[in-house]
């Protein structure tokens, strides 16, 4: 239609121009009318000189003629230009590519009947004048009808797929091989009418002519065939090399490595992704999933190094690839929140129907704590696809975060009904029993994702954190022990060290935290894992500071600092340390002022973090007043905060919510004061057997030692008893010189003498 229209309006205006030039030009050359005074306007051409009759002269039109003509050209050009600009605003045509039929007899070339139609869809979307549904798309709707196990879409249900998404025009096609000659056969159909619109085909020599030729070709006819503007102005230059591969085999192992990083299983996605680019070694889009996948596991060297890669050949891409390019590279390597916003933004604009990039503006959104924003994205990414795993798994997590389980249980049970053999769901719900406290289902789930699929590692490090809640660590390590092993990344296994050198230096093993410590140091040091890096700073922080080491653990802190984002939570975390090391030392004044500081940063966190960086302030703020002899201000300002509930267990790495901190204070406070028995009421809500009771926070094994103590200078003999052999079990790898090792052991055979 808006082609007609145009051609009408050309018609329009060289009428005009020609009933101008026969009503106005041509009298105006005879002499039969002049220009009058008041220009444009024109009047009779009368000889000067000749007398005038005295009567009254009928109006001629012809003095509006020329205004009239020069008015209407003006119009219809307006009307012209228009017309011509709106070529560039044209409404696409909706078309759709199926799967192409094998007809060689050669199993070994089945990978084609989807290659083929993906490179046919890459190429025609670089046409401003088509609308191409993608393979995502189409394979969305196959679930939405039922067949998605259907490995070959024949016509009936192609036209089903179509009428469903609105499409105008389906393309079927097929392939053959004789005597080294490559043919590949399209045939473009009505939707509506479902009569023939074009039949092609393209012929080359062996499979490389697909790219070489064919694509392009057969490309060149659809868009003609569905598109008049491609018919009567410039065509759409498409070149499928120019903006995937030179491959067809590293294609294939794109295909396969995006495919596998979809379904979660990113060793298995990185070894195709690190094929597709050893063959092809300019092939961005390739680099970009690879660039994902290497942040996934953990190695971030590669991922930002993949990720350079993809921007460098970004010239090789669909506008849509370059975008998100663009998008990541602004995020990850220009830190540049805003520009990224913007093109997120813009991605949604220009592909509505594109579940992906809604989801990856969700994304974003949740970052930033927007969980209402981001829920918003994730259900236009559900109405393109209502069983969409990601977006399922994504939803349910920012409901959890909001408080309302029900819906998240809902949203967690659809993503494993949608996703069976997958191991994913079964973590994703553990997550979700552990925030709501229910740790035995949590632990079930974890189990069952790693039952499901054994190399699942992210599960190993929460089951070891629910059995170091209970005090079982034995079993923690074993299951850390399997971390490290099956992390498909040194960046994983390094995360699991880490793991295992924390509860070491907890359980009193600081020699065995020291070698894992080490190792995690040697397995990072080539990867770039920030965090990674950020974490061994921290626990070396941490013994260093217990040990009274405190210019060293000053030293490490600001290591620990360095590899971390500059957001408000990672000043709090380091300030809290910085103050703690102060408070060490006794000097007040610094400890207040990292206080202040802290508090200051408050208002500009989300409430994920919000609520952990208030415990810190608290509890920083009453270990001062502690030792200042400030005893109920002390008890009174960490009352409240001691509540604080850990929400989500240890995956690969730990994060500063899992750490038990010293957060006996007010157990130590009642103490100074002299009230022993609201002391060790405190010491026995930190042991509590319920882990649910204690916020889902490790016991400190050091607060049963205490406890113990307490229980004996009371009297309490059967209490101190069962409590020394619970420390001495715990502690029973302990470094040998340990002063409270050697003191419960002694106390212990004393009671147990008396």
């Amino acid at each position: 239609m808006e082609l007609i229209f145009l051609i009408l309006t050309i018609i329009a205006l060289v009428a005009t121009v020609v009933f101008g030039f026969l009503q106005v030009i041509v009298p105006f050359i005879k002499g039969e009318v002049r220009l009058s005074k008041r220009f444009p306007f024109v009047e009779g051409g009368d000889v000067a000189g000749t007398k005038k009759r005295k009567r009254r002269k009928k109006k001629s039109t012809k003095r509006y003629l020329i205004p009239i003509f020069a008015v209407a050209v003006l119009v219809v050009a307006f009307v012209l230009v228009k017309s011509l600009m709106f070529q560039t605003t044209v409404k696409r045509v909706p078309i759709a590519v199926m799967t192409f039929k094998n007809r060689s007899g050669d199993r070994n070339l089945d990978y084609l009947c989807e290659a083929i139609p993906n490179l046919l869809i890459t190429n025609l979307e670089q046409s401003k004048y088509l609308s191409v549904m993608t393979w995502e798309r189409m394979h969305d709707l196959l679930k939405v009808l039922g067949e998605e196990d259907l490995g070959s879409i024949n016509e009936d249900v192609g036209f089903e797929l179509c009428e469903l998404d609105g499409i105008n025009a389906i393309v079927m096609g097929s392939f053959t091989r004789a005597d080294g000659m490559f043919v590949t056969e399209v045939k473009v159909l009505d939707v509506r009418t479902k009569k023939l619109l074009k039949s092609a085909s393209s012929q080359g020599d062996g499979v490389a002519s697909i790219l070489r030729i064919q694509i392009d070709e057969l490309s060149g006819d659809i868009a003609k065939s569905v598109s008049l503007y491609e018919r009567v102005t410039t065509p759409t230059e498409m070149k499928v090399m120019d903006v995937t591969t030179t491959s067809m085999e590293a294609y294939n192992y794109f295909l396969r490595g995006r495919e596998d990083y979809e379904k979660w299983y990113y060793e298995d996605a990185r070894r195709f992704l690190e094929k597709a680019i050893e063959i092809d070694s300019t092939f961005a889009s390739a680099y970009l999933y690879l660039s994902w996948v290497y942040d996934w596991l953990n190695d971030y060297k590669k991922s930002n190094g993949a990720l350079k890669k993809a921007k460098a050949f970004s010239d090789k891409v669909t506008e849509k690839e370059k975008l998100y390019i663009e998008a990541t590279y602004a995020t990850v390597i220009e830190d540049d929140s805003e520009k990224s916003l913007r093109i997120r933004e813009q991605l949604t604009a220009k592909y509505p129907k594109e579940k992906r990039v809604h989801v990856n503006l969700a994304r974003y959104y949740e970052k930033k704590g927007l969980n209402h924003r981001a829920i918003e994205e994730y259900n236009k990414a559900l109405e393109l696809d209502p069983n969409y795993g990601v977006a399922l798994y994504k939803i349910a997590y920012r409901y959890a975060d909001i408080g309302d389980y029900a819906k998240a249980i809902e949203y967690f049970k659809q993503y494993a009904a949608v996703s069976p053999g997958d191991a994913n769901p079964f973590d994703s719900m553990g997550d979700l029993y552990f925030q709501m406290g229910q740790l035995d289902e949590a632990l079930a789930q974890y189990k069952e994702a790693l039952f499901v699929k054994p190399d699942f590692y992210i599960s190993n490090g929460r089951i070891a954190y629910i059995c170091a809640l209970h005090e079982e660590y034995a079993e923690a390590m074993q299951w850390l022990d399997h971390l490290v092993t099956t992390g498909p990344s040194a960046g994983t296994q390094a995360g699991g060290l880490c793991q295992k050198a924390f509860y070491s230096h907890l359980l009193g093993n600081t020699e065995q935290a020291v070698r894992s410590l080490n190792t995690a140091e040697n397995l990072l040091e080539p990867t770039e894992f920030d965090f990674g890096m950020a974490l061994v700073d921290w626990i070396w922080t941490w013994i260093y500071c217990e040990q009274g080491k405190l210019e060293r653990s000053r030293r490490h802190l600001t290591d620990c600092y360095a590899n971390l984002y500059d957001i408000p939570y990672n000043r709090v975390f380091f300030n809290f340390y910085k103050g703690s090391i102060e408070l060490k030392q006794q000097t007040f004044d610094s400890v207040k002022a990292r206080i202040a500081t802290i508090e200051s940063l408050l208002p500009n966190m989300t409430q994920a973090y919000r609520d952990h960086a208030q415990f810190l302030h608290a509890l920083l703020y009453a270990e001062m007043l502690l030792a200042q002899d400030s005893l109920e201000k002390s008890i009174t300002i960490f009352e409240e905060p001691s509540k604080f509930e850990v929400n989500i267990a240890p995956a690969a790495v730990f994060m500063a919510i899992h750490i038990p901190y010293d957060k006996d204070v007010i157990a130590r406070a009642y103490l100074k004061k002299g009230d022993v028995g609201r002391a060790i009421s405190e010491y026995e809500k930190l042991i509590d057997s319920d882990p649910n009771n204690r916020g889902r926070s490790l016991i400190r094994p050091r607060w049963r030692y205490k406890l113990a103590k307490l229980y004996e200078e009371q009297g309490f003999r059967a209490k101190a008893i069962e409590q020394y052999e619970k420390f001495l079990d715990i502690w029973k790898d302990a470094d040998a010189d340990r002063p409270e090792l050697l003191d419960a052991r002694k106390c212990l055979v004393k009671l147990k003498a008396g």
